[in-house]
């Protein structure tokens, strides 16, 4: 009776006997055990095998992130990833009856990209060249809280190009608010705040016609007034008193001070005093335009605090009581305000000039207003042009750069030209403008005929044409360089060699040899050329754009110390900063990494924030602006020759 079951057992045991070592011994990867010791380990080629098929996906339906192929446990951070991929629990059976299930098809990974995580986004047709669901993983709450807490304009050039596409982007706005047009709203004070007062226009103008919401009607009376039509925005801010309670609180005392500004205007004085009296008991927020209309509404001259700031709506309410004494309050105006007098048409010339060239440093207008305000300036230069300006006020300095700007445009002499264009640059270094300036002169730059003695000019050609993005540019220059001023002994590209490897990991189109130059700079360090900061800021970008970083220049940073300076957000951005980048949520990703850098760009933050935003990016999609971002943190510290 027993029989049957002392044979059960024996063909037990010699089934255990013969079975393979279970998987968690040694072959198989154990996702439930110690990471460094679950790890399958390589084995011995002992003679061609076939490709081992990989894992299928997760029953639950979900992919891994982290792993190329999206399927199975995600590889170990700074460890080998291509190992055998590891088996999974299901039986032959099992798997057998999965297979013949699964759709007949491809299997090359490119052809199964339809049930990927990483499907390229479907892109917005209003040529931003950023995705339709740009804010997706964002509430227009959480929106206006990052905005709120960044610099904007953004300090780096860069982001600032990034974040202008991104606020401008006509895509899905992200959910919640406070009324239907509260994200409008929030995107016309992130476009004021950055001087696009012309955007911000266009965004209003496509509103429905009509609208009742007072949010709006607000912003849009605003905006005119801003833009000097008063009749229509004073007709637009009659019905604020009676709505003022349905208002949000950042825009209450707003309102107040619009319906002040056209009581002042019409002439009310009495009805702009009790205006300005409301506003300080409701606790609004103190304003130049405020103490201006106070003292307008009592008959008095208004004065501007020492270092107080002057936005659009304060300059207009000055204009109430005659001309504004441009010199004396330009150096305190917003980027709103400069953006806003460096495009005007009635601007009085010198004073737009003046602007135009403060708003350019803070990005408020691009380069190519710069320009238009540059040729629009006639009449003789102010002596030598060539002379240095350290000397002269703010305004003649301006206008001196001014003609320095045209006559390298107008000048067909080679020689002359790449003078002008170099004491232009010299010029702009000095007064925080060289980066727009390099951008400036790209074009003057790129049509010098080049000819042996323009030698000690290649370098700011190299610089011109990164500035401009124009990489196959620069690398020319360096091989002129090359040939016309290289140190004696030196051969092939060594005299611009740095310049080279900046260009290749600069260049979003390069597909191949991004490391070539990096010996270069290999020999710098060798040399001694490299501070600690500058071998620190190169680790850290070659790290974040996933290039090799050579050991030599890794055992000359080890032997300085880390700069432990620089903005470093608080706890948890950085943190929020890479889980958005990993569910390609755009919007947020590029908002954080505007905290995450700081107030001061790349040149002011921390090295782990530098990297951390460079990786971001990448991880976004957002390659191109990536290797802009990396460009701009390495090039303002990069090696220069004495001749520049």
């Amino acid at each position: 009776m027993r029989r049957p079951y002392v044979e059960l057992i024996i063909v037990t045991c010699l089934a255990a006997a013969l079975a393979p070592v279970p998987a968690a011994a040694q072959d198989g990867f154990n996702p439930f055990g110690d990471p460094e010791t679950s790890r399958p380990a390589p084995k011995k080629a002992a003679k061609a095998e076939e490709p081992e098929s990989p894992p299928l996906a997760p029953m639950d339906g979900t992919i891994q992130s982290g792993n190329p192929s999206g399927y199975g446990p995600a590889p170990i951070p700074g460890r080998p990833s291509d190992l055998p991929p590891s088996p999974i629990g299901p039986g032959p059976s099992q798997q057998s009856i999965l297979r013949e299930e699964l759709p007949a098809g491809p299997t090359d990974e490119k052809s199964r990209g339809v049930i990927r995580d990483e499907l390229e986004p479907v892109m917005a047709g209003d040529g931003s060249g950023l995705p339709h669901e740009l804010w997706r993983g964002l509430s227009v709450g959480r929106v206006e809280e990052l905005i709120s807490t960044v610099e904007i304009p953004p300090r780096s050039a860069a982001l600032h190009a990034l974040f202008r596409r991104l606020i401008t982007a006509d895509v899905t706005p992200p959910t919640g608010g406070e009324t239907n047009s509260h994200f409008t709203a929030l995107r016309i004070e992130a476009l004021d705040r950055s001087g696009l007062t012309k955007e911000a226009a266009d965004v209003l103008a496509r509103e429905p016609a009509g609208t009742t919401e007072q949010i709006l009607n607000v912003l849009s009376a605003r905006t005119a007034i801003g833009n000097g039509d008063r009749e229509s925005g004073c007709a637009t801010a009659k019905g604020f008193a009676a709505t003022q309670p349905a208002l949000p609180e950042r825009l209450k005392g707003q309102a107040i001070l619009l319906s002040a500004y056209c009581a002042a205007a019409g002439g009310d004085m009495t009805a702009a005093g009790l205006q300005v009296q409301l506003a300080r008991e409701l606790g609004g927020e103190a304003s130049a335009g405020l103490d201006a209309l106070d003292a307008i509404a009592s008959g008095g001259k208004p004065k501007i605090a020492e270092g107080q700031k002057v936005g659009l709506i304060d300059w207009r309410i000055l204009e109430l009581a005659g001309p504004v004494d441009a010199a004396a309050h330009v150096g305190n105006a917003s980027p709103g305000l400069l953006a806003h007098l460096a495009t005007a048409d009635l601007t009085d010339p010198t004073l737009k000039l003046m602007a135009g060239e403060m708003a350019a440093a803070l990005n408020a207008i691009v380069p190519d207003d710069l320009a238009q305000i540059y040729r629009a300036q006639s009449g003789s230069a102010p002596g030598d042009i060539l002379a240095s300006s350290e000397t002269v006020n703010r305004a003649e300095a301006a206008l001196r750069r001014a003609h320095l700007f045209n006559s390298s445009e107008a000048e067909r002499t080679p020689a002359k030209k790449a003078r002008l264009i170099q004491a232009y640059l010299d010029d702009a270094r000095r007064n925080g403008l060289y980066w727009t300036g390099l951008q400036l002169m790209a074009q003057p730059a790129a049509s010098l005929q080049r000819a042996g003695d323009l030698g000690w000019f290649a370098e700011t050609g190299i610089e011109t044409a990164l500035a401009a993005g124009d990489f196959n540019g620069a690398r020319d220059w360096a091989q002129f360089g090359t040939r016309f001023d290289a140190p004696q002994g030196s051969t092939g590209a060594s005299a611009h060699g740095h310049w080279l490897a900046l260009a290749d990991l600069a260049d979003p189109n390069l597909t191949t040899g991004r490391s070539q130059h990096l010996a270069a700079l290999e020999g710098m360090a060798a040399q001694g050329r490299l501070n600690s900061d500058q071998l620190h800021r190169l680790a850290t970008v070659l790290d974040a754009l996933d290039v090799h970083v050579p050991i030599p220049l890794w055992e000359a940073a080890s032997r300085t110390p880390q700069p432990s300076d620089g903005h470093l957000p608080e706890t948890g951005v950085l943190s929020e900063m890479s889980e958005a980048s990993k569910k390609k949520e755009f919007g947020h990703t590029v908002l954080v990494a505007m905290k995450a850098l700081g107030p001061s760009g790349t040149e002011g933050a921390h090295m782990i924030a530098l990297g951390d935003s460079i990786r971001a990016l990448r991880r976004a999609g957002l390659e191109q602006d990536a290797r802009r971002l990396a460009l701009e943190a390495l090039f303002a510290a990069w090696p220069r020759t004495v001749s520049n």
